[in-house]
């Protein structure tokens, strides 16, 4: 972290804030003795961060905005959030196309190169039962997690993605982010087959990877990601619920459950294991 600026007590920053985070610039306010701090998580955005606070300091930070201008300003902040996160809007952009071609699996024609066990159409559909084909079809290890059945999947999966992969990708890195989906994609797929032959897919055992990873990374390092702790609690009590059988009871559909805990355990461990390599490197 560094330090950008310190202003007086007096000073309301909820407008500095507001900017700041529209921005997309990482950041947190601490109170210090009779004054306030504004910290950055990443350093390269130091110098639009001086600049707007400069503004604010002269007054010159507009609190709202003409419409017009707002819509300007807000096309630009999205290319902006684009540009430095390229590859988690890139992994969201395939899962949108993605499920509007299987239609949110239920066009099976486009499901079929997708799921993880061969999926046989004609005479009625039914999944091979076997692992052989992934000799000659290894992609298959992989795309189920562009598979979503049903517009609340979807929409729950898309936005945990795009503000977990975001952090990982603006506060580490594009690569860091790959490699993380890549591999919990890959474990949480097994994990969910290695409890039987059904059709599974969905983006939350990537998701459950990068919690774990982000949770457990803050905790062995000096804090970058700042994830809220109600977050992880949610999201672990989503985990046992799903165990429990209670949110398919209630009508949330079948869970993916071993392919969460496949995905949560993949994160913890790579955190674990980069933490140590990079320690390695330093010394």
């Amino acid at each position: 972290m560094i330090l950008v600026m310190a202003f007086p007590l007096t000073v309301n920053l909820l407008p500095l804030t507001k900017v700041l985070w529209a921005r997309d610039i990482a950041h947190q306010i601490v109170e210090q003795g009779d004054e306030q701090q504004l910290w950055l998580i990443n350093a390269e955005q130091a110098s639009e961060a001086m600049i707007l606070c400069q503004q604010l300091a002269r007054g010159e930070l507009p609190d709202k905005p003409q419409a017009s201008q707002q819509h300007v300003a807000s096309k630009m902040e999205w290319l902006a959030i684009v540009r430095r996160a390229p590859i988690t809007s890139g992994v969201l952009l395939i899962t949108l196309v993605l499920a509007f071609l299987t239609g949110l699996g239920s066009d099976l024609e486009y499901v079929a190169p997708l799921s993880f066990y061969p999926l046989i159409l004609l005479p009625e559909p039914y999944l091979v039962a076997d692992w052989q084909h992934l000799l000659t079809q290894p992609w298959r290890l992989l795309t189920p997690v562009w598979l979503h059945f049903g517009a609340l999947h979807l929409v729950f999966n898309c936005l945990w993605w795009w503000d977990l992969g975001r952090r990982i990708e603006q506060r580490q890195s594009g690569q860091r982010l790959l490699y993380l989906l890549l591999v919990t994609a890959l474990l949480s797929n097994l994990a969910q087959a290695w409890e039987g032959t059904h059709l599974f897919g969905g983006l939350s055992g990537v998701i459950y990877g990068l919690l774990g990873y982000i949770w457990l990374w803050d905790r062995l390092h000096r804090p970058v990601f700042f994830l809220p702790q109600a977050i992880v609690i949610f999201m672990l009590a989503w985990l046992v619920l799903g165990f429990t059988g209670v949110l398919t009871m209630i009508g949330a559909g079948n869970m993916a459950n071993m392919a969460h805990l496949g995905g949560l355990l993949a994160g913890l461990a790579l955190a674990f294991l980069v933490s140590m390599i990079e320690s390695s490197a330093h010394k």
